[in-house]
Parts: structure tokens; sequence; C-alpha cells
């Protein structure tokens, strides 16, 4: 008796050493599965909330994203968004202090994630508010009713922002989506300076520019070239079209038209200075004001001159 007793404490012991602070393995996998190992096969991400705002984001073959099947996504959110999926664990269950807040804050300011890969539904789960440490976020997987806090090993923060479900935080804002081959007429105008103006025009492959006698050819292809993937910084809010139509009636500093063989491709964008690092850029046709750096425009902003032979 005395025999079985000794094998029976030290197999309980055995069991308690080899489980000690490895609150993960005591875990039910089947509630605490969040994590996305392979995101490489993620092929669409599916966000919404209560109040109905929500954001589909799918893969295009090219491996670029589209958002809500209309806007071309910004790859650095994406980016940001499958690392943290792929990197995120339970850090530990909610206690019961806060499981019952959690799971009410859940219903009402929860975010509902839809996760497929290779086009099969793989995983749905709830995205709660932070911990009051702000050290965690609840998460909860669809069907259980436990949740648990998650993290990011080495990153002291929160991550339920990361499952943004505004529309314009994930839009990409592309300004100029052409190339010297496609670009069959360019103008840059000055409002100040009518002498640094010019126009490019595109015939067989041949480019002159208006006032030139002599146009450097492998020049003005490489600027542009410059207008392949031009990007913004983000879309201003514009509410009732009210700042759009405000600046509209003031004088930009420059006038940028591209005429594309692609007419979706094709626009004309003003420049009003906003502060030494940025411009507001409006786009009239569209009713669309993006904050553009002023280094990536300087490439396109050149005088006349320095498109002709030296």
């Amino acid at each position: 008796m005395l025999l079985v007793l000794l094998l029976v404490l030290v197999g309980a012991a055995a069991y308690f050493f080899t489980n000690k602070g490895s609150e993960k393995s005591t875990l039910n996998t089947s509630e605490t599965a969040f994590t996305v190992t392979d995101t490489a096969a993620v092929t669409k991400i599916f966000i919404s909330a209560k109040s109905g705002a929500s954001n589909t984001l799918t893969r295009q073959e090219n491996g670029r994203w589209l958002l809500n099947d209309k806007y071309e996504a910004r790859q650095d959110k994406i980016n940001n968004l499958l690392e943290t999926m792929h990197r995120m664990e339970v850090k530990r269950p909610a206690d019961k202090a806060s499981r019952n807040l959690a799971i009410r804050d859940f219903a009402t300011m929860g975010k509902k994630v839809e996760v497929f890969q290779h086009g099969k539904l793989s995983k749905v789960f709830y995205v709660g508010q932070s911990t009051d440490n702000d050290l965690g976020t609840y998460f909860i997987m669809e069907g259980s009713e436990n949740p648990y806090v998650l993290h990011i090993p080495g990153f002291n923060g929160f991550i339920n922002t990361r499952f943004d479900i505004v529309e314009d935080n994930w839009r990409s804002v592309p300004v100029f989506r052409s190339n010297a081959q496609s670009i069959q007429e360019l103008k840059v105008e000055y409002t100040g300076d009518p002498q640094g103006s010019f126009t490019v025009t595109q015939s067989n492959g041949k480019y002159t520019v208006s006032g030139l006698k002599e146009t450097d050819q492998e020049n003005v292809k490489a600027y542009l070239d410059n207008y392949n993937f031009i990007n913004g910084v983000f879309f201003v809010p514009n509410p009732q079209n009210r700042i759009s139509d405000s600046l509209a009636l003031r004088k930009p500093v420059a006038i940028i038209t591209v005429k594309d063989t692609n007419p979706e491709k094709s626009r004309e964008i003003k420049l009003f200075p906003k502060d030494i690092d940025n411009f507001l850029a409006l786009n009239e046709k569209k009713k669309e004001i993006m904050q553009v750096q002023t280094f990536v425009f300087n490439r396109l902003l050149i005088r006349k001159d320095g498109l002709g032979k030296k």
C-alpha cells in the first residue's frame, strides 16, 4: 500500500513540475487558436463592428490587396495586420474580476474578424478592449464563452487598433500611376512662374517639350517614370465637399495634368501649400483631398529647362 501511495505522489509531482509555469499547456486549444501561423495563405480578412462599419481586405493575384472591392489598400497597414495576427499570443485567460466586463464590451464595442486562407474561412474571433494596464487586449473565439488576454511578446501596448474599421484609414492614397510609355501628354503649370511651366507630348515614342528647341529624350523619359507610383500620405476628411469646394476657389501653386492611354489613370491635381513638409493635393473631379509630401513632389516640380539638352 505504501508503495502504491508513493507512486501516486511521484506521478502527481511529475505532472505538477512538467506543467508548472506553462499556462498555455492547460488552455483549451480550440478557444485559444487566435494566432495565424501561415499568413502567406491568407486570402481575405473581414473586419466588422456593431455600428455596421466593416472592411473587407482581399489579396489579389499580383500580391497587392483590395479594400472593399473598390480601393487599393495600404500595404503597410496590411503588413502590420498580418504580422500582428502571426505574432500575437495568449498571455492569460481573463480573470474573474474582468471577465464579465470584457464580455459586455465584446457585445457593444467588439470587432468581429473573419480570416480566410486559400479562399476558405479558417477562423472567426472577436477583438475587445485593452486591459487596464494597456499591455494586452481581450479576445474571444466565436462560439466560446471564455475571453483571453492577448499580447505581442516584446511589444508594450494594445493591439485592438490594428483591426481598424475606418475605411479611409485602410485606403492607399494613389496620386499618379502612369509611366513614360503610357503618358500621352503631361502638363505642369506654375501659377507664379509661367516661364518654368511646360507641356510634354509623346508621339511614336518620341517626346517634345513646349518651348524647347532640343529635348533630352532620356532625361524626359526618366522624369516621366517618376509618375509610375506617386502616393499621398492620407485622405483629408472632406464632409459635404466643403474643403474641396473651398480649395477650388483658391489659387494653387501648381497644377499637374496627366493624359494617360488608360483614361482611369488620367487626372488633374492642384497643389496648395500646407506646411514646409507637405502640400494639399486636390483632385477636383473626384472631390478628393490628399496630404502629400513635399520631398516626393519635388521630383515632379521641375522647371522646363531641366528637360532640355545641356
